[in-house]
């Protein structure tokens, strides 16, 4: 799989969150991440997907668009709010 950013919106979500992109994409290892649309911010032209999973970070929420079959395009990350990490741990304990 390739993962694909714009350098600048990482860097930003890296000054804000400190969470670097490059450093996040073994959220889609995760057996127990939660993985859904982002129906908000989705448009005709675009569905947005959100993954809240397991980083070196902790608990991360990412957003992310499907380019093509192998390429994922991040457009922000952060860590997890509280209801998302209560999300997450329900999935793990359904496993």
């Amino acid at each position: 799989m390739n993962y694909t950013w714009h350098e600048e919106k990482a860097e930003g979500v890296h000054r804000k969150h400190a969470i670097e992109f490059a450093k996040i994409t073994e959220i889609f290892s995760d057996p127990y991440a939660v993985e859904f649309i982002d129906e908000q911010h989705s448009t005709d032209e675009e569905t947005r997907y959100a993954i809240i999973g397991a980083t070196r970070y902790g608990v991360v929420y990412l957003v992310f668009t499907e380019i093509s079959e192998d390429e994922l395009h991040f457009i922000t990350a952060r860590l997890a709010e509280n209801w998302m990490v209560k999300e997450y741990e329900k999935n793990r304990k359904r496993s």
